[in-house]
């Protein structure tokens, strides 16, 4: 837990939420300043009486928490001292978005997640830098990569001077990787109409977030989502089946998607490894024409799981060979976008910066 600090107004006592506002199972609201015991004496009552609840410091304690006589809900409440204390709620966007605005009632300053570890945190600004990050992770890998930084990384900057040129390149190399990931990382799904796209997307999102049909143009725009690679969070991109279409919309569709796929920090070429030669040759032949040279991709042959199954020979391109209906070849693919977006070099037992400067 944060400790008070001078940054903080001797006579101010602010609030935020210190995790994401997003539904999820835990919600965390943080208090610091000379008012927090008497605002949660306030708001606060035992379980199962109207009595105020005693406080021993760093031990968690049931209460609800209370608006009038309304119980807005439970929470286990963590005081450190008299100047900080955490509410532990259940992670409803609406409970946390309550709870803040009562807690403003009752005199505290509403302030953003920064805002309040710049106030109340006693860290470097390293450690304050990596805090921020924790506080948006998205993913237990990322989560403990993050960690195990802020270990790390303080003492190794003490002594980046005394890094041979190859140890500095190393580390200068990993901490571009971070940043990128940190700011988020974008994969794009292109292709022709059903070739397993959006099963693909399924996939690798981890539940049924795009519909999915033998019907081609199914997918009339692009659809992004969370997915974890090998634990790495990414943003994935679905797209139109590059195609040409008479209808409007759908054209349009096929530019929005073009126009992700530009921009994306990678892009999978996704085949129907069913389809004949000439078909897969020319469906590849379009994908790689809509995309700038520079951008990395991987071309994906889907439905290898079929008798039917024989995708094109490409000598030295990067290639995987799946069925994303079955899950047949994803972890090998995983490997290979982690591979390709040089996410396996973010070794917890490695330094690795994660803010790169710009001039």
């Amino acid at each position: 837990m944060a400790s008070p600090s001078p940054n903080t107004s001797s006579d101010e006592t602010v609030a935020a939420l210190v995790t994401a506002l997003a539904p999820g199972a835990i919600a965390v609201i943080a208090l610091n300043g000379p008012r927090t015991t008497a605002i949660l004496t306030t708001i606060l009552r035992k379980p199962k009486s109207d009595q105020s609840p005693e406080f021993r410091p760093d031990t968690p304690t049931l209460c609800r928490i209370i608006d009038n006589d309304q119980t807005l809900d439970d929470a286990i409440v963590l005081i450190s001292d008299a100047h900080h204390a955490e509410l532990h709620t259940h992670g409803g966007v609406r409970i946390a978005q309550r709870v803040l605005m009562l807690l403003a009632a009752h005199g505290a300053t509403i302030v953003s997640s920064d805002d309040f570890i710049g106030r109340t945190s006693t860290a470097s600004p390293v450690e304050r830098a990596i805090d921020a990050a924790l506080i948006r992770s998205q993913s237990r890998r990322l989560t403990n990569w993050l960690l195990a930084q802020r270990e790390l990384l303080p003492p190794f900057l003490a002594r980046l001077d005394q890094l041979s040129a190859a140890d500095r390149a190393a580390f200068d190399h990993r901490s571009h990787i971070a940043a990128r990931l940190l700011r988020g990382i974008t994969i794009a799904l292109i292709g022709p109409p059903n070739a397993g796209k959006s099963t693909l997307a399924n996939r690798l999102i981890g539940h049924d977030r795009v519909i999915t049909s033998d019907q081609p143009g199914t997918t009339r725009d692009w659809i992004t989502e969370t997915a974890l690679i090998h634990g790495w969070p990414v943003t994935l991109t679905d797209t139109a089946g590059l195609r040409d279409a008479d209808c409007a919309i759908e054209a349009e569709a096929i530019r929005r998607g073009t126009q992700q796929a530009h921009t994306a920090d990678l892009v999978l070429i996704v085949l129907d490894a069913t389809a004949p030669a000439d078909v897969q040759r020319a469906a590849l032949d379009r994908g790689v024409a809509t995309l700038p040279a520079s951008t990395p991709r991987i071309v994906v042959f889907n439905k290898c799981d079929s008798s039917t199954a024989l995708p094109i020979a490409m000598s030295g391109a990067n290639t995987s060979a799946i069925s994303a209906l079955q899950g047949v070849g994803i972890d090998d693919l995983e490997s290979q976008i982690e591979a390709t977006l040089e996410l396996n070099l973010l070794d917890e037992n490695l330094p690795t910066g994660i803010v790169i400067a710009t001039t």
